[in-house]
Parts: structure tokens; C-alpha cells; sequence
């Protein structure tokens, strides 16, 4: 079994094609199902944000099981194989893993150094383990990038920096007007994002911060953070015309700002509007009215200065996590064949004690004893020294082929001892007699 992945980001796909791939809750659910179909693929996780669609899967066939996931995808989303052919990059083994790691760690990301995608990658993993599509192998993976994200901002200076698109939008938005006090701002969407982008606003001194959601409630709980005022869409128009600044950031499957929401505006009291959503939130119209400035994600500045000596330090931790976790699958994937090997040595262990003691009966129940614990205490020892030796082969970078050798040199498909028959060494192979004797390549040759 093999870790491989499909999938895209922000570096090869516009907004409008990273649209095309956007998954809904219901959808996710859907192509997860659709992926363990598969006989061939055993595990499934999928991690879904604005700026990336990527599929994670365990297979026994790697190429099929990205060809399955590159049909699935499509089913799910509407895209056509031409698009995943200029979209999507296939990864498998420890390639699959130093580009999760590096996406959990922020290196992947529009803003590099984000924090957000490090819950992102945790909760995608936790879903799936939900729902029952991931098993050990993923679940190991996710462990270890979630790990590997931690330890970045732990260790190195990307974990000091505010990274994300809300911190990068509110900073363009404070070198647009020079500064935000007295300014008005609607934060539409009181997620995540938004809240994010609240506390920054409010700490940057913005004037008057409204927060617009579906349900009031969720407004009115974002709005206390920051000194706001809660609103529904509803009084979005309004809310608008009033505003300087706004950030839409909700997880609305369609355009909720639309032109004809907005009334003219004069030259002196420019809008500027941030649509930081995928799928969009503000219809791409609004870009065209008069006064209006529409940024979406596409239009945010593709590299944000980050300190050069605190990403290789990132790129560092990442490639040494890759490493440590390379060797705890490979001593993951000895402790099966360990396992199996001592059920084989136990049980012929145990059948030729049990036909030894038969021809034994005749001794006292203490030498009876003292056999079957010599047999016993000799098993024990040989095999303590050989699951040593398999567990440290299993840390080097060759051990699939020690591995590989070892399940085939202790499988017993196949194969039987049986007796052959030799001529005397001092007879003529014509008119030998027979000799039966055990033939000790017979039991290691298939039948």
C-alpha cells in the first residue's frame, strides 16, 4: 500500500477554474464515498479550501487509484479531463507527504506562513476519520503534517508572523486609505476569516465595523470581539452605500453582493471591496461600477515579504519530519509481518511439541514440563534477536527489499516438506536401493 495524492492550487489554477473544483459539505461526502469504492483504494481524506483541491488516498495501485480519483472528481465537480490534465499534479509516496507536510506548515499558501491551514489540514483529517475513510496509514500521515505545522510556528519565525489573507487584505486596505481610523467597514460573514479580519480592523482603529451573517446570532457573537455591530443581509444595501471598506469572506455558494445592490457612488467616496470567498461573493460586475474597487483573491499580491532565513528554517523542519516519518511507517508497516512471522514459529512450534510430548508420555509430568519449557525459552530467544534485526531494518531507507525478502523467505503458501528418494553415494543410480531422506530445498520451492 501506497500514500499518493491528487490535486491543485492557487500556483495552477485561476479563481474561476478553483470555483469549478469547490466542494460543498454534501459533495465532500459524496466523493469520499465514491473514492473507498474502489476495491484498490483502501483510505480516503480530502482537504478542501479556498486556494486548494486535494485528494488523499492509500492504494495498492497508485496509478489507478489516481485515474479513479481523477474520474471521481470530475463526477463530483463538473470538471473535464482536459481541465484536470493542466489543473492537477499527481504525488505519490514520500512526495505525497513533503507536499502535505509543506501545505500544513503555511509554505504551500497565498500568504506563506499562514496559520489557518494547519486547523484546516487537522480538521480534514479528523472528518475523514469520522466517517470511516481513513484508516492507520492516513491517519499516521495526518498525525505527523499536523506535527510538522506545529513545530514551524513553534520554531521558527513564520509562527511570530500575523500570516493570512485577512491580515495581508487589511494591510492593503490601510495603504489604500493611508490610515482606518474614522473609516467605515462591513465585514460580510462572520466566520473564520471574518473574525480574523475583525480583530485587525479593530485593532488598526477602524472607525465603525458592522458584521453581516445569514443569522443574526452568529453576527451579534463576532461583533462583541471587536466593538462591532451585528446586521443581517437583509440591510446589506444600505450597510454598503455607507461603507469605505468591505470584506465578504462566507461560504455562500453564490454571488450575495450584486450590482444592483449598490446605489451610484461620487468620485470622492470610493468603495473598496475585498472578496476573499471561493466560490465569490461578490458578482464581478460590482468591479465595473463607478467609485467601486473589487479585489478577489486572484487580484492579492501572489508572494507577501516574508523573512527569507525563517522559511528555509520551515523547509528544514519539514524535509526532517518527512524523514522521521518515512521511518515510523516503515517500522509501522515491519510490525504486521513481526506479528505474523511469530504466529507461524508458534504454531510449528506448538504441532511438533505436541507429537514430541505424545512420544513422551512415558516420562513424569515435571520432564514433560521441563521439555515443553525448553522449546519454548529457545523460540523465545532466536526470535527476540530476529524481531530486532527486522525492526532495524525496517528504519533503513532500502527496507522494503528486507521486508519484501522476509515475507517471502517465512511464507508458507505454496510450499510442503515432503520426502524424496537418493541413491547411495556408492551405488550406480540404475540398480540403487532407495533411501528415503528429507529433502531440504523440497519445503522451500513451490509445489
Amino acid at each position: 500500500m501506497t500514500i499518493c495524492c491528487l490535486g491543485t492550487d492557487h500556483t495552477r489554477a485561476s479563481l474561476a477554474q478553483r470555483e469549478r473544483l469547490t466542494l460543498s459539505d454534501e459533495r465532500l461526502d459524496a466523493l469520499l464515498d465514491a473514492l473507498v469504492a474502489d476495491p484498490n483504494v483502501a483510505e480516503a481524506a480530502i482537504l478542501a479550501t479556498c486556494n486548494r483541491a486535494e485528494i488523499y488516498l492509500v492504494a495498492a495501485n497508485v496509478d489507478a487509484a489516481l485515474d479513479h480519483a481523477s474520474a471521481c472528481l470530475m463526477h463530483a465537480t463538473g470538471a473535464t479531463a482536459d481541465d484536470l490534465a493542466q489543473l492537477a499534479v499527481r504525488r505519490s509516496g514520500g512526495e505525497a507527504a513533503r507536499h502535505l507536510f509543506a501545505v500544513a506548515a503555511g509554505l504551500r499558501s497565498l500568504v506563506v506562513g499562514e496559520s489557518q491551514i494547519l486547523t484546516q489540514v487537522r480538521e480534514a483529517f479528523e472528518h475523514v476519520a469520522a466517517r470511516g475513510t481513513r484508516g492507520t496509514e492516513l491517519q499516521s500521515l495526518g498525525r505527523a503534517a499536523v506535527r510538522c505545522g506545529k513545530q514551524v510556528r513553534a520554531q521558527t519565525s513564520l509562527g511570530t508572523a500575523d500570516a493570512s489573507v485577512s491580515s495581508v487584505v487589511v494591510g492593503l486596505a490601510a495603504r489604500h486609505f493611508g490610515s482606518l481610523h474614522g473609516r467605515t467597514a462591513v465585514l460580510i460573514g462572520a466566520g473564520r476569516i471574518s473574525a480574523v479580519a475583525a480583530r485587525l480592523l479593530h485593532a488598526a482603529g477602524i472607525g465603525a465595523l458592522f458584521i453581516v451573517s445569514r443569522t443574526r446570532e452568529a453576527a451579534e457573537q463576532l461583533a462583541a470581539t471587536c466593538n462591532g455591530r451585528a446586521a443581517t443581509l437583509d440591510e446589506l444595501p444600505g450597510l454598503l452605500d455607507a461603507a469605505d471598506l468591505a470584506i465578504a469572506a462566507t461560504r455562500a455558494p453564490m454571488p450575495i453582493v450584486l450590482p444592483h445592490m449598490l446605489t451610484p457612488r461620487p468620485p470622492d467616496r470610493p468603495l473598496l471591496l475585498y472578496d476573499i470567498a471561493v466560490p465569490r461573493n461578490v458578482d464581478p460586475g460590482v468591479g465595473a461600477l463607478p467609485s467601486v474597487t473589487l479585489v478577489d483573491l486572484d487580484g492579492l499580491p501572489r508572494a507577501v515579504s516574508t523573512d527569507a532565513g525563517g522559511v528555509d528554517a520551515a523547509w528544514a523542519i519539514v524535509d526532517a519530519s518527512v524523514e522521521r516519518y518515512a521511518v515510523e511507517s516503515r517500522t509501522r508497516r515491519a510490525v504486521p509481518l513481526i506479528a505474523a512471522l511469530r504466529e507461524h514459529v508458534d504454531r510449528q512450534k506448538d504441532a511438533e511439541l505436541a507429537r514430541t510430548l505424545a512420544d513422551l508420555d512415558h516420562l513424569p509430568a515435571a520432564d514433560q514440563e521441563a521439555v515443553s519449557l525448553l522449546a519454548h525459552r529457545l523460540i523465545n530467544r532466536m526470535f527476540h534477536h530476529l524481531a530486532i534485526r527486522i525492526k532495524a531494518a525496517a528504519t533503513r531507507p532500502d527496507a522494503e527489499t528486507y521486508l519484501e525478502a522476509l515475507a517471502f523467505l517465512f511464507s508458507s503458501e505454496g510450499t510442503e516438506y515432503r520426502t524424496v528418494t537418493v541413491p547411495g553415494p556408492e551405488l550406480a543410480a540404475a540398480d540403487a536401493p532407495e533411501s528415503s531422506v528429507a529433502d531440504p530445498e523440497a519445503g522451500l520451492m513451490p509445489r
